[in-house]
């Protein structure tokens, strides 16, 4: 017959004892625990509680159900085991299955079964250690799963989610709430199909192959922080990383269908504030996109297939002046895109338009020294003054490069900034190179996109600030700044 522990003063006492009188008394701190919890409404119980010579409790039969009623917690066993060597920390142990479940009034009981294998959680400070300088936390487990277990659920119709080869460590440090965390799975496995009460589904089958993931913060909600991380007072990151990844996935409501199905080679993201730079980088590998349905209020789009060779967004920049000029650097590219014919087809059935990969690149690097008073940053950002933000010495176009339907456009060099008039001046030359566009716009006339008489406007204009190239259908143009003012091959431009 279970044991149910009811509220008892002399438990309460125990558990609520100071560190001194409960000091590493695992087995008196986790019976005044549940006692306090009991004494909030909670209904705990167990088959059996073994209380080993090393400390350790274990809960056979552990069950506990929340003061409402309305959600609980069951597992064949739970065990915890006190340091030896480490005061306050706990090792924390769980049967191969337990579950949660819970009630909502408007969708019935969702009931989530966890299995695992080696699963072994660590946290410091339980009993005792409070005051350590660092407290830690870590769970590892061959596997960790979470299923659904009502068959009857009609919103969470169906749910697999497994990872593989789990280490997981948090590291807390009390006095500067600063907080450490690093994730890894070798493969996470992800299925699920939902249907909340507004009737919309979404369901998923996918998978990541090697998925990791950091963090440093200062733990609080203090809006200083986020100044601390750009004066370089405090080091900031988030950082993931994954392999492989394949999803098959939809969204069926009253407002859209979309199915589709998806594989990237690599992603990866890094945000990082540190010594006075801030650094950001979003990259991705060869990915491939299936949509197999597309129906946006009403109006269909039929199949097609889409691949991107790479994409990647990027900006490193100074946020605090070490008296030289640094610099910075702002990244946009998307290579190698590519559509299927019958995206084509809609618009272009005869293949006016040439079929060749879309590429958009923009790559611009300048010499900066950041003028921000950190202590008082709204002086820098309210003055209107970019000036007062950060001085710029000159600007380099390293690549810019437009490709579509046959037509190319890059551009090249760069500009010195004079700062001594007040605002800032560029002096310099960029050279834009168009080829293909009379191309391009013979095929929009033909498909009937633009009409003939826009398509002869946009090229008299190429024409009167452009020079012919080499090649036929190719197109060249010099922007020169200077004091004098703007100008296009010699033709100033208006301003």
């Amino acid at each position: 017959m279970k044991k149910h522990i009811y509220m008892v003063s002399t438990a309460l006492v125990i558990g609520m004892a100071a560190p001194v009188a409960a000091q590493d008394d695992f087995a008196g701190f986790s019976e005044g625990i549940l006692a306090m919890l009991g004494s909030q409404g909670a209904d705990i119980s167990y088959d059996a509680r073994n209380v080993g010579a090393d400390g350790s409790v274990e809960f056979i039969g552990f069950s506990m159900i929340s003061p409402d009623g309305m959600s609980s917690v069951q597992a064949d066993w739970i065990k915890g085991v006190p340091s030896a060597s480490t005061p306050g920390q706990v090792t924390f142990t769980l049967s191969p299955s337990a579950s949660f479940s819970f009630t909502d009034s408007e969708t019935g009981e969702h009931i989530i079964n966890i299995s695992n294998s080696g699963l072994v959680a660590t946290l410091d400070g339980i009993t005792s250690g409070q005051d350590a300088e660092v407290l830690n936390f870590s769970v590892v487990a061959n596997s960790l799963g979470f299923t659904s277990g009502n068959p009857n659920d009609t919103v969470l119709k169906a749910l697999d989610v497994t990872f593989s080869d789990l280490n997981q460590t948090v590291a807390f440090s009390p006095a500067s709430k600063l907080l450490r965390a690093e994730f890894g799975v070798s493969l996470l496995n992800l299925i699920y199909d939902l249907t909340p009460p507004d009737g919309t589904q979404m369901a998923s089958n996918g998978q990541v192959v090697d998925l990791q993931a950091a963090v440093q913060i200062i733990a609080d909600d203090n809006e200083r922080n986020f100044i601390d991380y750009l004066s370089g007072a405090t080091t900031a990151f988030i950082e993931m990383s994954a392999g492989i990844s394949t999803a098959t996935a939809k969204m069926l409501s009253p407002e859209a269908r979309i199915a589709y199905s998806a594989s990237s080679a690599s992603t990866n993201i890094e945000l990082r504030a540190e010594n006075g730079r801030l650094d950001y980088a979003l990259e991705g590998g060869r990915a491939e996109y299936s949509f197999t349905e597309i129906n946006i209020n009403g109006t269909p789009i039929p199949p097609f297939d889409m691949a991107i060779d790479e994409a990647a967004m990027k900006l490193s920049m100074p946020t605090v002046s070490d008296g030289t000029f640094e610099e910075a650097n702002a990244v946009i590219a998307m290579r190698g895109v590519q559509l299927s014919e019958s995206l084509y087809e809609m618009f272009d059935p005869g293949q006016q338009i040439s079929r060749d990969p879309i590429n958009a690149v923009v790559d611009i690097s300048a010499n900066v020294m950041p003028k921000i008073d950190w202590n008082n940053p709204d002086a820098a950002f309210g003055s209107g003054n970019p000036d007062d933000i950060a001085e710029v010495q000159d600007i380099t176009i390293n690549e810019v490069l437009f490709t579509a339907g046959g037509a190319e456009i890059t551009a090249e060099g760069g500009a010195v900034i004079d700062n001594s008039m007040g605002f800032p001046f560029p002096t310099g030359k960029v050279t834009i190179t168009a080829a293909g566009i009379q191309a391009l716009a013979n095929g929009l006339v033909a498909i009937g996109l633009i009409p003939q008489d826009q398509a002869g406007m946009m090229m008299g204009a190429m024409m009167a600030f452009a020079r012919p190239g080499e090649v036929a259908d190719e197109f060249i143009s010099d922007i020169e700044f200077s004091p004098q003012g703007i100008t296009a091959n010699g033709v100033p431009l208006p301003m």
